[in-house]
């Protein structure tokens, strides 16, 4: 399995970059011009980016890509799984956030990733990577 781990220090309490991060119009401003939008509220009315919520990832009207979050523990974890794509046989996604002092957050996020075509999986590592090394550093800049 081809997997990334980014790692990346806040200087904000582990709460509010946990809440940061647990909403999925936050990806708009990280991975701009990649537009995130949910299309299915989870079951939890206090916290409808929660498990088994649903965002589409695209430009404009095509948002081909579909991830579902799975797992969220506040302030600790997030986990999320592409959902309904031919080209992707396994994606995980897991956001794991510790608090280093009262306010620093140090968030680790890595990603599996298995492609139908496997050469192509260590290529989309690569700019997933660097995507979110630079939707980190845009997001430290906003806490």
């Amino acid at each position: 399995m081809n997997s990334i781990q980014v790692k990346k220090e806040f200087n904000a309490p582990v709460d509010q970059v946990f809440d940061l991060l647990s909403k999925h119009a936050t990806y708009n401003v990280a991975f701009a011009p990649i537009q995130v939008e949910r299309v299915k509220d989870s079951s939890d009315p206090e916290r409808p980016d929660g498990v088994g919520s649903i965002r589409r990832m695209g430009f404009g009207p095509i948002k081909p890509l579909r991830e579902q979050i799975t797992l969220l523990e506040p302030n600790q974890r997030i986990e999320y799984q592409i959902v309904k794509n031919p080209l992707v046989k396994h994606h995980l996604g897991i956001i794991e956030f510790e608090a280093k002092a009262a306010d620093k957050t140090l968030v680790t996020y890595t990603i599996e990733l298995q492609a139908r075509a496997p050469f192509i999986s260590k290529l989309i590592l690569a700019q997933l990577k660097s995507a979110i090394k630079l939707g980190f550093s845009k997001l430290a800049k906003t806490v």
